[in-house]
């Protein structure tokens, strides 16, 4: 995925000696529709940022792998 399409989607970002980071949680708790590369996963200022070529749209298999794994109230 590209920084600017990420930018676009209003997904939380930092700037960290000249490259863009975007916030874990954000994606996660507002973009269900991507996944993340964990392996990628940086901290920054005790914020977990990752780089937007890690980060993509889920498939059809992921979000049926979603749907068997919920969580359950």
């Amino acid at each position: 995925m590209t920084p600017k399409l990420l930018k676009y989607k209003n997904v939380k970002s930092i700037t960290d000696k000249g490259s863009t980071y975007f916030d874990i949680v954000d994606i996660k708790k507002n973009h269900p529709d991507l996944k993340i590369d964990t392996d990628k996963v940086t901290l920054i200022n005790n914020i977990k940022v990752i780089k937007a070529k890690y980060v993509s749209e889920c498939t059809e298999f992921d979000k049926n792998i979603k749907n068997v794994f919920k969580k359950k109230i």
